[in-house]
């Protein structure tokens, strides 16, 4: 019986936001997800390492070659390509953001290899049942009193822990992987996904680690995105958002001269434009066969939120085209004018061509915000 399991799981429910939450989370609903995760990890370590068949260890070795990253600056629509794949029979999808690279790597390396698996263990068992703080929630479904989809991905991760082969720097992000592709019955999948924001900054790391890795970068006006991230995040730090955009740019004119075969390039506006299309072009790149799933983007089989956080009450499952994403204009004369001074040039070899501004202004706005490199 998991009573102690299901007290915390309906307190921690009753927390989670009804709507998108804009803010950082509360204390009392940070508490209850962590009380929650550790009476999983704990009735999960009682029982022990789930057991692995021959075919699962055979299946898991396959599906742990073949990655997917999807990557592109935050607001760019990374999340659109992530919910338009997440369907396909043929790849499982990480059910968050996987932040190996960008935040998860630095904090299990600051740890004991004991304390390794539970940090890691606990922080997904959060994140697969609230993954943005909004709505779907508990992707792996609801727990009973006899059993619990979290306490089986908990035993699983132990299991691939120390199954995963450790010659590459992704292995303790692999075994959450292989996790989660197990008690989704998803093991035979032939591509695993992992969609987060910036990891294009780390694209000879991924390729020198696992050669045959699938890269898709998503990228979108400069502006648009912009506007986007300040309306979701307004204390973002402008110049650093700028940065970021940068390397993403130039990682996609670079991959664009360099025609690499395992490189794709997404314009979020296309996407918008005609989806099927790009779904199809998609599934032409990564060698899986056209279905029914790659034409509504959805989150653990229920239509996804729609593409747009301007739009109010948009119908879920629908892919909202750019001029149907009415942006206020959010940006002031001043940021528009340092976007065109800082990205102009590389912005106008990716198609999305921006206002000149005299050089004056461009030494001044360089100076300023210390972007003159």
């Amino acid at each position: 019986m998991l009573i102690s399991i299901i007290e915390a799981e309906q307190k921690l429910n009753g927390l989670l936001p009804k709507r998108r939450l804009e803010t950082s989370p509360p204390a009392d609903l940070v508490a209850a997800a962590k009380l929650w995760s550790d009476e999983i990890w704990n009735h999960a370590l009682s029982l022990g390492p789930m057991p692995l068949s021959d075919d699962q260890l055979i299946q898991g070795t396959m599906l742990a070659k073949n990655p997917i990253y999807i990557c592109g600056v935050h607001r760019s629509g990374t999340t659109l390509v992530k919910d338009i794949l997440e369907g396909h029979p043929d790849v499982v999808v990480l059910p968050s953001e996987g932040t190996w690279y960008t935040n998860l790597e630095y904090k299990v390396g600051l740890l004991t290899k004991e304390a390794q698996i539970g940090f890691l263990g606990t922080e997904w068992l959060r994140r697969i049942a609230n993954p943005i703080n909004q709505p779907p929630y508990w992707l792996a479904g609801r727990s009973s009193a006899e059993s619990s989809p979290y306490v089986d991905f908990a035993r699983y991760l132990m299991a691939w822990w120390t199954r995963v082969k450790r010659n590459n720097d992704q292995w303790p992000h692999i075994a959450v992987v292989l996790a989660w592709a197990s008690c989704t019955n998803k093991l035979g999948a032939r591509y695993w996904v992992d969609k987060t924001p910036v990891n294009e900054r780390f694209l000879m790391r991924i390729w020198n680690s696992v050669p045959q890795s699938k890269i898709i970068l998503v990228i979108r006006h400069p502006e648009a995105t912009l506007t986007s991230r300040k309306k979701m995040e307004p204390s973002v730090n402008f110049r650093h958002a700028l940065a970021d955009m940068k390397i993403s740019f130039s990682v996609a004119v670079k991959q664009s001269v360099l025609s690499h075969s395992h490189f794709m390039q997404v314009h979020y506006e296309e996407l918008c434009e005609n989806p099927e299309l790009i779904a199809q072009e998609m599934a032409s790149f990564l060698g899986i066969p056209v279905s029914a799933e790659l034409y509504q983007p959805t989150v653990a089989g229920i239509p996804a939120q729609a593409n747009s956080s301007f739009v109010k009450e948009p119908i879920a499952g629908k892919v909202i085209k750019t001029n149907e994403h009415h942006q206020p204009d959010l940006l002031s004369k001043a940021e528009k004018q340092l976007i065109a001074t800082y990205m102009g040039k590389l912005s106008a070899r990716l198609n999305y061509p921006l206002h000149s501004v005299s050089f004056f202004r461009r030494l001044y706005l360089r100076t300023k915000y210390r972007l003159l490199r």
